[in-house]
C-alpha cells in the first residue's frame, strides 16, 4: 500500500477520533458517506459525514467539529452534514451506504 493510502487513512481516523469525542454521550448517528456510490461526488477529494441526533441536533458542537478538523489539514474537502435537515428520502439512501462511525445511545 502507497505511503498516501496510510496518511489518508491516519488523517481520517482523526476526523473520527474528532467526531467521537465531540459527540460522546450523546444521542446521535455519525455516518461516513460513501458519496461515489451514490454517484453524489465527481471529486476523490470530497468526503461527507452525516451526523443525524434523535431530538435537535447542537449546531455548536458540529461548528467547533469542523474547525478541529480544519486543523489537523486532511487534504481533502469534508462536508458534515446535519442529516436530520435533509429529506427522509435522501437521508434513507445516505444512511443505507454509510459506514456507521457512532450508532444511538
Amino acid at each position: 500500500m502507497s505511503r498516501t493510502f496510510y496518511l489518508y487513512e491516519e488523517k481520517l481516523q482523526q476526523v473520527k477520533d474528532i467526531l467521537l469525542e465531540t459527540f460522546t454521550g450523546e444521542n446521535v448517528r455519525i455516518i461516513l458517506i460513501d458519496l461515489d456510490k451514490r454517484g453524489y461526488s465527481h471529486s476523490s477529494t470530497e468526503i461527507a459525514i452525516g451526523v443525524l441526533p434523535r431530538s435537535q441536533c447542537n449546531r455548536k458542537k458540529l461548528i467547533d467539529s469542523m474547525e478541529k478538523i480544519e486543523e489537523i489539514n486532511f487534504p481533502y474537502t469534508i462536508d458534515l452534514i446535519d442529516l436530520s435537515r435533509v429529506s427522509k428520502s435522501l437521508r434513507s439512501h445516505l444512511l443505507e451506504d454509510g459506514e456507521l462511525w457512532k450508532d444511538w445511545e
